[in-house]
């Protein structure tokens, strides 16, 4: 916000009154703020924990709230069963069988911001 409006052309002395107000009226919240589009991400678009850190670090959120509001979800449904509904939404189990539909499932998490060991462990090995 602060950023925003000193582009806007704002002085600072009015950024820092309105900074102030936002927060002692709970309208600023950081923390909630990213806790809410960590979980829009995630839990309804499918992403993984890689790609929600980059969106959220990218919007100007601080690391320790991106890595807080990443763990809260984490602490309801771990990153596999994440991972998991997003390659339900998105393919049939039936159409994982062949070595090119499981390297295009396999493409599509890691796009999603999946971590590796997560994917393979969901798809298997190569050779399996």
């Amino acid at each position: 916000m602060r950023a925003h409006l000193e582009r806007r052309g704002f002085a600072a002395a009015y950024v820092d009154a309105a900074i102030e107000a936002l927060t002692a009226g709970r309208y600023l919240d950081d923390a909630a703020l990213a806790q809410r589009r960590a979980e829009e991400l995630m839990l309804r678009r499918g992403w993984g924990r890689f790609r929600v850190a980059s969106e959220l670090t990218r919007r100007g959120f601080v690391d320790t709230v991106v890595t807080t509001a990443i763990d809260a979800i984490h602490d309801d449904q771990s990153e596999t069963e994440l991972a998991r509904q997003a390659l339900r939404r998105k393919f049939s189990s039936r159409s994982l069988v062949s070595l090119v539909d499981r390297a295009r499932a396999f493409r599509y998490l890691m796009g999603r911001g999946h971590p590796v060991d997560i994917v393979t462990q969901l798809l298997g090995e190569p050779d399996e």
